[in-house]
């Protein structure tokens, strides 16, 4: 595959000038590809709220030190960025240029590629350290500070701009076919994240020094105990998804404690996956699932959220043996024989 022939089959978002002459050395690398091939530009418009939202962050910031006055221009943006931005606020002609989106955009999401943490310390690492990454990222000039990733990610998370990114992926695959929008049936199913955080730990809310009597917060008050085995388990983040049966990828998410049951989490899972996608849960017909989801009340929820059938093995756990009254066979309990219990 040629360059040429790549630019025939996408065009590329990524400036040209970033792609290394000798790129077919570097091809069978996991994040080459995708950071040359994404259509990167479907996040134009996260890109444009970014940019308000990082004015607005760092006016907050420097508003309680007097002695520091923004610069007028501290927000310009380049000529290539999209013209649109401008109608969100002043753009003067002249002083310091923010660091662009894209590029802090382009690290975090390859960054998991390079099968590490996405977390804002290994990111930048990677991105200070890994120079044929950084160039992928577009990342041209001097790499910006660990605190200006920090302020990235914190931006985009409390903003919530990275699950409005998680939506716009969604919509294109769906545009383009990737996910298929009139399927019968979806599959849901749970998987585990481990936390970086300390169960029930917690810290102060005041800058009082020393011992004080104001209250205090949980680190991380979404995080439990998930047990795999009696000798493995995780503090961790249990993770439910609604995925197409034929895609297989994702449509809709939802996070919860470690030490959720599995059975618990699918009536929020699919009242979520309803509200993101009510083209697609009119026509479901099915939900499929593992045999922990098979209870009365998830039979229930699956009827009354999307008008479906929830289709699960039975659960070994609920099955209880039942004594017959027949001659020769009193001790003997009966069990059913059939594999899959249709709602």
């Amino acid at each position: 595959m040629t360059i040429s022939i790549l630019t025939q089959t996408r065009d590329f978002s990524i400036q040209q000038n970033l792609i290394p002459h000798n790129w077919q050395d570097y091809a069978d690398i996991p994040f080459v590809i995708p950071a040359m091939c994404f259509p990167w530009e479907i996040f134009k418009p996260i890109e444009r709220e970014y940019y308000t939202l990082l004015y607005l962050h760092l006016k907050n910031e420097r508003a309680h030190d007097p002695s520091n006055e923004i610069q007028p221009a501290l927000f310009s943006i380049t000529e290539e960025e999209d013209k649109s931005a401008s109608s969100l606020f002043h753009l003067p002609s002249t002083g310091r240029k923010p660091h662009p989106f894209m590029p802090f955009f382009r690290a975090f999401e390859l960054a998991s590629l390079q099968y590490i943490e996405v977390m804002v310390e290994s990111v930048y690492l990677q991105v200070k350290s890994n120079p044929l990454f950084a160039t992928m990222c577009g990342f041209t000039e001097k790499i910006p500070s660990y605190r200006s990733f920090a302020r990235f990610d914190q931006i985009m998370t409390t903003n919530g701009l990275w699950e409005k990114a998680r939506l716009l992926v969604v919509e294109y695959n769906k545009g383009e076919g990737v996910v298929e929008t009139n399927e019968e049936a979806a599959a849901v199913d749970t998987s585990h994240i481990e936390a970086e955080a300390t169960l029930n730990k917690t810290r102060k809310t005041c800058s009082c020094e020393g011992n004080c009597d104001c209250p205090r917060v949980l680190t991380d008050d979404n995080v439990g105990v998930m047990r795999k085995s009696n000798a493995v388990s995780y503090i961790a983040h249990k993770l439910s998804m609604v995925c197409g049966v034929r895609s297989g990828l994702p449509l809709t998410r939802e996070v919860f404690k470690g030490n959720t049951p599995d059975g618990k989490t699918l009536e929020p899972t699919l009242e979520t996956f309803k509200a993101e996608h009510p083209e697609m849960a009119e026509q479901l017909s099915f939900i499929l699932a593992d045999g922990i989801y098979q209870t009365p009340e998830n039979q229930k929820v699956t009827k009354d959220v999307l008008q479906a059938k929830l289709v699960a093995p039975i659960n070994p756990r609920n099955r209880k043996d039942k004594p017959t009254t027949a001659r020769g066979l009193k001790n003997q309990p009966v069990r059913h024989s059939h594999l899959y219990q249709w709602t």
